[in-house]
């Protein structure tokens, strides 16, 4: 660690980091950012940018003047790494992304029954997936419709198991889940099975024409 303080690069890391997070790093916090830096190989604008979306985040989840703690960052540097996160641009367009994503948590909230509260963590995680996910407004109430009638209040796994049941079928919009959602509907054979079927049919009349042309043929000669 001391050899790496003495490195220009982290030396500056540790200063930005410091700053934006309004305290002085412990040794643990230390090994923590040079972790993040050395070990999983984020670069130090990476990190940077890391540490202000785990603080922008804690605040608008706790409130202003809330900090994140260097064990959350490095729990959300190794999301970043598993998801390849390794540039500014990538970093720059996830953070982008997640933004957009938390716009949309209010009125999820308020079409889910649960008023203008913000969610809780585990809350949010669902609502960031189901976002990510693409439902329609309609397709989440008739999926907490659903959840309601069955659980008799809502059950956010037993949600999440509806609604991804409809992604794996393609099912996103209230009209797509109403025609492929049905039960008992068949569906129509490819093109392929059709002609395949069609062709036996024809075969067969044919098979009996010659049938019924022999039966005749004896009988006259009789």
């Amino acid at each position: 660690m001391a050899r790496a303080l003495e490195g220009r690069e982290f030396a500056g890391l540790t200063g930005a980091v410091e700053e934006k997070l309004g305290k002085k790093l412990t040794t643990p916090d230390l090994a923590i950012l040079l972790g993040l830096y050395d070990q999983l190989g984020l670069p130090a604008d990476v990190v940077f940018l890391l540490v202000g979306f785990c603080a922008e985040r804690t605040a608008q989840r706790y409130g202003e003047g809330r900090r994140p703690t260097m064990r959350q960052i490095e729990k959300e540097g190794y999301t970043w790494a598993r998801l390849g996160l390794m540039t500014q641009e990538s970093a720059a367009a996830y953070i982008k992304k997640y933004q957009r994503s938390r716009e949309a948590m209010p009125r999820m909230m308020r079409l889910l029954r649960l008023g203008d509260r913000p969610p809780a963590p585990s809350e949010e995680k669902y609502l960031l997936a189901w976002e990510e996910l693409g439902f329609e407004d309609e397709a989440l109430e008739l999926a907490y419709d659903k959840t309601v009638v069955k659980c008799k209040e809502l059950k956010w796994p037993y949600m999440d198991k509806i609604l991804r049941s409809w992604h794996e079928k393609g099912l996103h919009t209230l009209a797509q889940i109403e025609a492929g959602d049905r039960p008992g509907r068949r569906r129509a054979p490819p093109e392929a099975s059709r002609r395949e079927t069609g062709a036996a049919a024809r075969e067969d009349m044919a098979r009996m024409e010659k049938y019924l042309r022999q039966l005749r043929r004896e009988e006259e000669a009789e």
